[in-house]
């Protein structure tokens, strides 16, 4: 019984979930360029749509933010409440809008995170 209702618990605050944000919106600022300085400015472009302290928000190097780590980011992401999520994709969706270009690779990456949160990708993401 404990385990089922474990698998229902809810985050209701970012607090605890700001490195989860992290993980995710550095792994799609990594997936938009490799110029470090364009993969900064996208995170930080994201980022500051967090609801989070600037502080507590922080751009990962690319091998702190890869596949297992997005997926674990992503399994405790997906236990948040409804707004905590949309806000994570809207954040998500100026980390990939913020070059002023959406290359199919980070449509793609953007449409399986929304996917996994089970929440509805923006509509203008074609």
């Amino acid at each position: 019984l404990g385990e089922a209702r474990s698998t229902s618990l809810q985050y209701h605050t970012l607090e605890p979930l700001v490195r989860d944000c992290s993980v995710v919106l550095s792994a799609l600022a990594n997936v938009s360029s490799s110029n470090a300085g364009e993969v900064e400015r996208a995170f930080r472009t994201g980022a500051s749509h967090l609801r989070a302290k600037a502080d507590e928000r922080q751009l990962l190097p690319r091998e702190a933010c890869g596949l297992e780590q997005l997926d674990t980011a992503l399994d405790r992401l997906a236990l948040a409440v409804p707004q905590i999520k949309r806000n994570l994709i809207e954040a998500c969706v100026h980390v990939v809008g913020a070059d002023g270009v959406i290359q199919e690779r980070e449509a793609e990456l953007l449409r399986a995170i929304a996917e996994t949160l089970d929440c509805p990708i923006p509509p203008f993401v074609t």
